[in-house]
């Protein structure tokens, strides 16, 4: 067995003006119908400089993982190119929305790999996001879908009910060694400092965050991230989080905020978890009955004030325990080991359906 991988990757320095031109060229190539690799040999793809971010993070370490178990080559999810994949190999990895030449799709289509599994992030309030996944749905043969608990809790109850026999949940990881603890006090109450971490968007809630914030006179949010500016929210932009600048972050600000409406698994809300800020989030950012996160409501904004003002209240030592609370269940429940073990074993329980032997081993009876 063969196995395809296809997913979003950071080949070169994304923000090297060389790597730019080469992507483009490249690119260029493609279209042409070329089939030029972005990665180099697909086989051995180097690694070294991909930033520590999702989703080049769940490339990285899901390449290395299969390469270790068996031949796999691997493919920018942007790519143009033919897959030559045969009745034993297997495909897996990210579809692209709405165009059918980009290389997970093309192959697909084409219908040769023996094997079919889609690999992205799920939820199902805003349908828009992942309706373009329904039509290959009959044709797949499991679809692992990186979703927090409330998702997959409340899947039948959404209109995508009938994936659910084909549907693997998978929770988002992070390497808590390179998300050290930097949250080592807070700021007096009155004076403590909200911060949201992550792009703009419906499915983010910024609007909501907006409309929040601006009922909350009291109390100061901080945006990080891409995207348009907002009323009530001072942002900032998008930066690198160094060490430096995580370390800056975690004096300045006190509680990380997020106001998801159909936000998959975001990682922002475990990269909080494990530098030590509290965190309080919707169900709908994926995460519910949660003890070690505060829950806020993308309906109710006199519940969610009620919520602010107690976190900018409350003791130092409420805010340290549930700190602690929240990094020991990163530590525990979301490293890397978990997050391959699922693909993993969900990519050899497809494999094994289809009578194709995982790894190259021997079919299990």
């Amino acid at each position: 067995m063969t196995a395809h991988l296809a997913y979003a990757t950071a080949p070169g320095n994304a923000r090297d003006l060389a790597s730019r031109l080469r992507r483009r060229a490249v690119a260029a190539a493609q279209g042409r119908g070329l089939p030029w690799s972005l990665l180099g040999r697909r086989d051995a793809v180097d690694l070294s400089g991909w930033p520590e971010r999702a989703p080049v993070t769940i490339t990285a370490r899901l390449y290395q993982a299969m390469r270790a178990r068996g031949a796999t080559l691997l493919y920018d999810w942007t790519e143009r190119v033919p897959v030559a994949a045969g009745p034993g190999d297997v495909l897996v990895g990210h579809p692209f929305p709405g165009d059918d030449a980009r290389v997970w799709n093309r192959a697909f289509l084409e219908g040769k790999a023996g094997v079919r599994i889609a690999l992205l992030p799920l939820s199902h309030r805003m349908a828009e996001a992942n309706a373009f996944l329904d039509p290959f749905v009959p044709r797949l043969d499991a679809i692992l879908g990186i979703m927090g608990p409330y998702w997959w809790e409340t899947w039948r109850q959404g209109p995508f009910a009938h994936w659910a026999d084909k549907l693997t949940p998978v929770d988002m990881a992070i390497d808590v060694a390179r998300f050290p603890r930097v949250k080592a006090s807070f700021n007096p109450p009155g004076r403590r400092t909200f911060v949201y971490l992550g792009g703009e968007g419906p499915q983010k809630g910024t609007h909501l965050l907006s409309i929040l914030f601006g009922l909350a006179k009291r109390h100061r949010c901080i945006w990080i991230g891409t995207g348009r500016r907002i009323p009530n929210v001072e942002h900032r932009g998008f930066a690198e989080l160094t060490p430096e600048y995580v370390r800056r972050l975690g004096e300045e600000c006190d509680v990380f905020v997020t106001m998801g409406v159909s936000d998959a698994n975001p990682t922002t809300i475990l990269e909080a978890m494990a530098w030590g800020f509290p965190v309080c989030c919707t169900p709908e950012s994926g995460y519910h009955r949660t003890p070690e996160l505060v829950s806020l409501s993308t309906t109710d904004m006199k519940h969610n004030l009620a919520v602010l003002d107690r976190m900018q209240d409350a003791p130092e030592a409420t805010l340290r325990a549930q700190a602690d609370a929240a990094r020991r269940r990163v530590e525990t429940d979301f490293g890397w080991d978990r997050f391959l073990a699922t693909v993993l074993g969900g990519i050899e329980r497809a494999a094994r359906a289809k009578g194709v032997s995982p790894w190259g081993g021997s079919p299990a009876p």
